[in-house]
């Protein structure tokens, strides 16, 4: 009696746990540039990225058409949601290196659907790869990078341009702050050489200069609450800019488009900031 017990329970935890296992599907399409020309041919490839000893699931790749658009989608069975992300394999602004740069861009779960097929694809915008997401190790390291990488050398009055889009799902970002800022590495405090909010169509466009000794470092961040739930303070985001934009003087003569981005995704690394 005891071992009829213990088998129907043992094929109830069975069939429970099959149970829960259900297909969950993903979509995702953009555009890629970089500077202000289609990025070709870019490998992009789209993740079911899963933690410890399991290896993290493909479910679709191709390569930019002559456009730069992509668009991948696929599906998976899982006991837990799915953690969907692309990456993106260019050499866009790569100074020469052999090795592609590698971005990894997480997909939000809102648009994780139950079934083989999602009933819509998250649009991420129209991305300039020219720009380095800034985490702290890149920090660290395009420091050094950027000390003898620099195809031209700048000093004393130094100016820079940017602008571009930001958006929030299917809505412009409005009232975003974004600053253009000095990245001073050691005790020198950061330079902001600009500051605003985004308008009622999510745009921004700032500029500025500072004197220096050595070639500028330029960042933009951008502190927002786009899918950010009720998590105090604002999500920022931080991206070292391509000093080939940089003006001697200061008057800027080039400027440099990121395209237009949508703020829900998540960029790796990404943290909160309360005070900007």
């Amino acid at each position: 009696m005891l071992y009829k017990i213990a088998l129907f329970s043992l094929l109830y935890l069975i069939s429970d746990e099959v149970v829960a296992f259900r297909t969950q599907s993903v979509a995702v399409k953009g555009k890629l540039l970089c500077g202000g020309v289609p990025a070709r041919d870019v490998h992009v490839k789209l993740y079911d990225q899963d933690d410890g000893p399991d290896p993290d699931d493909m479910y679709d790749q191709m390569l930019t058409n002559d456009d730069g658009e992509f668009s991948l989608s696929g599906s998976g069975v899982e006991l837990t949601p799915i953690d969907p992300e692309i990456r993106i394999y260019h050499s866009c602004n790569n100074h020469g290196n052999p090795c592609p740069r590698e971005w990894v861009i997480q997909i939000p779960n809102k648009y994780i659907y139950s079934g083989p097929k999602a009933a819509k694809a998250m649009d991420v915008g129209t991305l300039n790869l020219e720009m380095i997401y800034q985490t702290v190790i890149l920090l660290i390291i395009s420091q050094i990078v950027y000390s003898i990488d620099i195809a031209e050398q700048h000093t004393g009055k130094q100016s820079y341009k940017v602008r571009g889009y930001l958006i929030c799902g299917d809505k412009p970002a409005t009232d975003v702050e974004v600053k253009l800022v000095d990245d001073d590495f050691g005790p020198d405090p950061d330079d902001v050489l600009a500051s605003k909010h985004t308008d009622e169509d999510g745009y921004f466009e700032l500029e500025g200069f500072t004197t220096e000794l050595t070639t500028i470092d330029p960042h933009l961040k951008i502190y927002h609450d786009c899918n950010d739930g009720i998590i105090p303070c604002q999500r920022r985001w931080a991206f070292e800019l391509p000093n080939h934009y940089i003006t001697s003087g200061p008057r800027p003569e080039k400027v440099l488009d990121i395209g237009t981005w949508n703020l829900e995704m998540y960029m790796p690394g990404e943290s909160h900031d309360c005070v900007h």
